[in-house]
């Protein structure tokens, strides 16, 4: 978790316990399989855990902070959104369910990368993901078995696959920007 820097959306920063940890290879990928217990501002309790199945890809470059997310999965968090230049997140796909929110510090990069595909892939794995420098960083609820986690970590191999040849070229300063 440390890798991740705070705000470390949507898990919090309150003492989250990662275990589990298995590494290798995703379709080409280093990828980094684990279970999350994350510490959280609850409702009822002063804090509240949560528990998630994540996996982490190393990506061939940097790309600017994003995120999208099955709206269920952060709504209750009490966060701010990722990342925090990003402002708030925005809701996507109206009127179709789940309900899909995103963010990020570059809209025009947004643009290109979040398709209705891309959204749908998203939404049919009840995932939520991030970019994070060079990582790709997606979450499902509850601890899962590994071959799910793997799964999960397929379809971020597959979202990646999606994003358009440009974003991999853009000028590197310009993204430092945001």
């Amino acid at each position: 978790m440390k890798a991740f820097a705070p705000p470390a959306h949507p898990f919090g920063t309150r003492g989250n316990h990662v275990k589990h940890v298995l590494e290798g290879r995703v379709r080409g990928y280093e990828t980094t399989l684990f279970h999350l217990a994350a510490v959280h501002e609850g409702g009822r309790h002063p804090s509240d855990v949560s528990m998630y199945s994540v996996a982490v890809l190393t990506l061939p470059g940097a790309l600017p902070a994003s995120e999208v997310s099955v709206a269920s999965l952060v709504r209750w968090l009490s966060t701010e959104p990722l990342p925090p230049r990003a402002g708030t997140a925005v809701p996507l796909l109206p009127g179709r369910r789940p309900r899909m929110i995103a963010c990020s510090v570059d809209p025009d990069f947004a643009e290109l990368i979040l398709t209705e595909r891309v959204v749908r892939m998203t939404a049919d794995a009840k995932m939520g993901w991030r970019l994070h420098g060079d990582r790709i960083i997606g979450w499902i609820k509850d601890h899962k078995p590994y071959q799910r986690i793997i799964g999960l970590a397929e379809v971020m191999a597959d979202v990646v696959g999606e994003f358009p040849a440009e974003v991999w070229t853009r000028d590197p300063a310009e993204q430092e920007r945001h």
